[in-house]
Formats: C-alpha cells, structure tokens, sequence
C-alpha cells in the first residue's frame, strides 16, 4: 500500500544527539604542553631511535600507533576522509616533490602500563628534536577499559601535557562489539576531531 502524495505525512525525527561523559578532563577538550621542541630543550635520548616511514598517500591528518593495539585505526575512522593511518613508523612525506611537504601527525596510544610507556618514549625522543620533516599536532590517548585507575588518571594527564596538544578518548562499552558509527559519533568525539582538523588550518594560513 503506498502513501497517499496529498496526504502531509508526519516528519521524519531528526536522530537523537548522544554524547559520552569524560571524567578525566570534564568540560575540557585539549589539554596543551609545548608547540616545539625548542621550548624544551631536553637532551637527545638514549634509547633507540624512533623507526621512520615514507608515505606517498595522505591526508590533511595523519595517524600514527605508538604501539600494537593502540586504536590508530578507529581514532582515523572518526575524521572520513580527512586522515590516513600510517601505521607505527614517524611518517615522512614521500614522493618526488621538493621541498618535502611537512604532514600533520596525531600519535595515538592506550592508557595501559604498555601504551603510557610508548607514549612517554616517544614524547622524550620529540622533545630530543630528532623527529624531524613533519609536524606533531599532539597525542591521542585511547582508555583502554570503563574505570581507570589514578595512576592511569595521573600519566594521562601527564603524557596529555608533554607534546603540543593531549586528548582523551573516553571508554565507550558499545565499541566492543561492533565499530564506532562515524556517521553518528558523539558530541565530545566529534568536537576533539574538529579541534584537530583547525589545527592543520592554522598551519596552512602561516
């Protein structure tokens, strides 16, 4: 039976807002530490080199894992087609073009022991100044269950804080099972992501 056109029909809701609560940083959602390296002036680390990577195929943001497990493919998900993942090398433009273009990488890492570890490495070996060719916007830190521990609480707000931008991506039960709806994220999900994004604006009209 179909609907008569003359006949107003009732409209359509519009889809309910969803949100998720961040009891980590509350109304916040950057937290900032320091634009370059130079405003540190810490001493090269002696741990070993971060691995580098050419990429030839990228977007106005890209994503880096600083570990195994770290979340970097969803965290590219919640930008469409604006970010690439590229894995867990530091990633260098590639490519024939001269000067190297100079990408805009958002590292993502988990709030377990291993990932804050990863995470604190790799913001000492910035810091150091030895990653070079691109431009760190700042570190995503992923929950990695419901309720973090203080010292979870504690070391993410500290790695937050060593690198130019920290945010926070709160624990979300319904991702357990099936993969975030990118179409229908939530609100602070997708206030971080534009955060982001006007960060590589900013850069552009230097």
């Amino acid at each position: 039976m179909t609907s008569n056109p003359f006949i107003p029909q009732p409209a359509e809701a519009p889809p309910q807002e969803v949100d998720v609560a961040d009891d980590l940083l509350g109304d916040r959602i950057t937290m900032s530490g320091p634009e370059t390296p130079e405003a540190i002036n810490a001493a090269a680390p002696a741990t070993q080199p971060w691995t580098r990577q050419e990429v030839t195929d990228w977007a106005p943001v890209v994503v880096m894992g600083l570990h195994g497990g770290a979340g970097t493919s969803t965290v590219a998900s919640f930008f469409g087609d604006q970010a690439t993942d590229v894995g867990l090398g530091w990633p260098i433009a590639g490519g024939w073009t001269r000067p190297r273009p100079e990408l805009n990488v958002v590292a993502v890492c988990r709030n377990h022991r291993a990932g804050i570890e990863a995470g604190m490495e790799f913001a000492k070996q910035w810091a150091s100044g030895s990653l070079q060719d691109s431009r760190l916007l700042g570190i995503v830190i992923v929950d990695d269950g419901p309720k973090l521990l203080e010292a979870q609480k504690k070391a993410t707000k500290r790695l937050g804080q060593m690198t130019p931008h920290g945010w926070h991506v709160p624990w979300i039960e319904e991702w357990r099972i099936s993969p975030p709806d990118t179409q229908r994220l939530p609100r602070r999900i997708e206030q971080t992501m534009k955060k982001i994004l006007s960060l590589t604006e900013t850069k552009e009209k230097k």
